[in-house]
């Protein structure tokens, strides 16, 4: 019996030890001290999402429920259309396109990429002395073309930022600018004869769907910040039937705040 009592008694303690340390887990401040969270360091978490779907579903979504009523004040809080589109997700009416965030402080500049350098020729000189042949202006010479400029474009997603936390630590000022850029194919500039054969100079083409806007939003609410046109790679034009959907939303990142805390507000 004395080895039984024993396991029983060592158990008991073990679950005990285990039931304080979770205790003291979720209590944990990382400050080690007892501060009001007026005087907490504050960040922002902003986020910013492309979403497609049909032309048709987006005019659905946004048509009035009462045309001939319609309301003068519409709420800044965009979360019911978010939650709609959630469900057409869901059930494949929708996608996400991409989707971007970054951290910064209040009224300093942030900036997120996921992008390739596309580095590419933007003027060309003579090789050598030819003849015009009259097609965009350049000749048709004896000799390569000598590339004389470049620039780079970066192929991907970018977003750049500013924001500024109001004084009620609700509201939040956000300047910013993201974008999609595509490479989309590529353009003739120019053909020159080299000996007997010919030389074709070409410069890539790119498609950029890019917002730019200074809005004022209320933190932890989704706001529609504008509706953009894809491109369609196959018939290599702008794609009218569809519309891709730029939301946005800010939350409030409370340094040191622990989660039992946080889990409050």
């Amino acid at each position: 019996m004395k080895p039984w009592i024993v396991t029983i008694v060592i158990t008991h303690l073990f679950v005990s030890a285990t039931a304080v340390s979770q205790a003291q887990e979720a209590d944990f401040n990382p400050l080690g001290r007892e501060v009001p969270i007026e005087r907490m360091e504050k960040q922002l978490r902003i986020q910013v999402e492309w979403i497609e779907l049909s032309h048709k579903d987006y005019t659905a979504l946004m048509a009035e429920r009462d045309v001939s009523n319609p309301e003068i004040f519409k709420s800044s809080n965009d979360g019911p259309l978010r939650k709609k589109l959630e469900e057409m997700i869901a059930e494949d009416k929708a996608n996400i396109i991409d989707t971007a965030m970054v951290i910064a402080r209040s009224g300093q500049r942030a900036k997120v990429e996921s992008v390739q350098e596309v580095i590419y020729a933007t003027e060309y000189e003579k090789g050598g002395s030819g003849s015009e042949d009259g097609k965009k202006g350049m000749s048709k010479t004896a000799a390569l073309p000598i590339a004389t400029a470049y620039e780079t474009r970066n192929v991907g997603t970018t977003m750049e930022v500013d924001p500024v936390l109001g004084a009620d630590e609700r509201t939040v000022d956000l300047s910013l600018s993201p974008e999609i850029v595509y490479h989309v194919g590529q353009e003739e500039y120019g053909e020159y004869l080299v000996g007997e054969g010919e030389v074709i100079a070409k410069m890539p083409t790119f498609y950029a769907m890019k917002l730019t806007t200074q809005v004022a939003m209320i933190a932890g609410e989704y706001l529609l910040a504008g509706v953009q046109s894809p491109f369609d790679m196959e018939s290599m034009k702008v794609d009218r039937e569809r519309k891709v959907m730029v939301f946005l939303k800010v939350d409030i990142i409370v340094v040191g705040l622990p989660l039992k805390k946080a889990a409050k507000k």
